[in-house]
């Protein structure tokens, strides 16, 4: 099945949802797949010899983008976290 991108046909592999090119296919058409993504939310799967190394897909605008203070109101502290687990005294008993 081909995918039809502006004016060039690009070989591709529908499953499901996803378009599959080759990494060849990729690098030749990497300006309009990109495009092709951004426009339609549909994800690429690109893959080299058959087996699938890569998968292009849109960003969700509204996701949080940094790591830090996104679980904010979600996650508890409980406890001593800097402490160490078993006391001082039971440290023997691991050997």
């Amino acid at each position: 099945m081909k995918l039809q991108l502006a004016l060039h046909p690009i070989k591709a592999m529908y499953h499901g949802h996803m378009v599959e090119v080759s990494a060849t296919e990729y690098k030749r058409h990497a300006l309009k797949l990109l495009e092709h993504v951004r426009a339609s939310g549909e994800a690429v799967r690109i893959s080299k010899h058959g087996k699938p190394i890569a998968l292009l897909v849109r960003i969700d605008e509204a996701a949080p983008n940094r790591l830090v203070g996104q679980f904010r109101g979600d996650v508890a502290i409980v406890g001593d976290v800097v402490g160490p687990i078993i006391a001082p005294d039971d440290w023997a008993d691991l050997d």
